[in-house]
C-alpha cells in the first residue's frame, strides 16, 4: 500500500491555491514550480484524487520532453473519442469540435514542462485558447523546475496569462520529525537526535523525495538498535550516500 504524502505546510498551501484557482476561479492556466524531490508530483496526484470525476476529466502527461504537437493533439483525441486523421490539421480541428461538446472540464497537466518542445507549448495554447465563448473548457497546468519560470517569462504573451503561479519549496525543520514518523512505523523514524535531524534537514534541502532515501541509508547503517544514531555516524553516512 503507498503511503500517502506528508502534508507539509507549503505542500497543503499550494495544492488548496491551485485546487481554488481551477474549481471555484476557473483559471486557463496555472504554473506550479519547485526542485527536483519537493513534491511536485505528490502535489499533482492528490490534487487529482480530490477532484470531482462527473466534472474535470485529467490528462496528465509525466515527460514533456518526450511529448510533441502531433503526439499531444493524437493522445487528447483519443481520450475524447475522436476519430483521427493521417492530417494533424483535421485532427486538430476535430478535436477542438470535440472539446466544444465536451460536458466535463478537461484539464491537461504537463509535468517536467521546463523541457516542453515550443510547438508542443504552442499547440498547448491553441487549444486553451480556441473557446470563443469564454467557457473555458479547457485549463492548463504546466510543472517543472523553478527554471520553467523564467523560460515561461521569455514569452511575455503566455507569462501574462498565467495568473496563478504557485511555488512548492519543501519541509521546514520542526515538520522534520512528523514527517519522519508519517513514513517510518514503529518508532524507525526517531532514530535521530536534534543535532541529527538539523544535519539530515540541510543535506535534502528539505525536500522530500531526498529525505526518505537518505534516512533509509541512515537505518541501513546505524543496524537495527533502537538507540539514537550519533551525529558524527550521521554526516559521515550522508558523505557517503552523496557519494554512491
Amino acid at each position: 500500500m503507498i503511503r500517502p504524502p506528508f502534508p507539509f505546510k507549503d505542500f497543503q498551501r499550494a495544492k488548496d491555491h491551485l485546487r481554488l484557482a481551477l474549481c471555484d476561479q476557473e483559471e486557463t492556466y496555472l504554473l506550479l514550480t519547485g526542485d527536483t524531490g519537493c513534491g511536485k508530483t505528490a502535489l499533482l496526484r492528490e490534487l487529482r484524487g480530490e477532484l470531482d470525476r462527473t466534472r474535470y476529466r485529467v490528462l496528465y502527461f509525466s515527460e514533456a520532453r518526450r511529448l510533441g504537437a502531433t503526439g499531444l493533439i493524437k493522445v487528447v483525441g483519443e481520450a475524447l473519442r475522436v476519430r483521427s486523421s493521417m492530417c494533424h490539421a483535421v485532427n486538430l480541428d476535430r478535436l477542438l469540435r470535440a472539446l466544444a461538446e465536451e460536458a466535463p472540464r478537461v484539464l491537461i497537466w504537463l509535468d517536467e514542462a521546463h523541457e516542453l518542445p515550443e510547438e508542443t507549448l504552442a499547440e498547448v495554447r491553441a487549444l486553451a485558447e480556441s473557446d470563443l465563448d469564454g467557457r473555458r473548457q479547457v485549463q492548463i497546468l504546466l510543472a517543472g523546475l523553478p527554471r520553467l519560470r523564467s523560460e515561461i517569462q521569455a514569452s511575455p504573451a503566455l507569462w501574462r496569462r498565467i495568473v496563478v503561479r504557485e511555488e512548492i519549496t519543501g519541509l521546514l525543520l520542526d515538520e522534520l520529525q512528523d514527517f519522519l514518523d508519517h513514513h517510518f512505523a514503529s518508532g524507525a523514524g526517531r532514530r535521530l537526535s536534534e543535532d541529527g535531524l538539523a544535519l539530515l534537514f540541510e543535506r535534502a534541502r528539505g525536500a522530500p523525495g531526498l529525505l526518505i532515501p537518505m534516512y533509509r541509508a541512515i537505518l541501513a547503517k546505524a543496524g537495527p538498535s533502537k538507540a539514537k544514531v550519533d551525529p558524527h555516524d550521521v554526516e559521515q553516512i550522508l558523505e557517503r550516500w552523496d557519494l554512491a
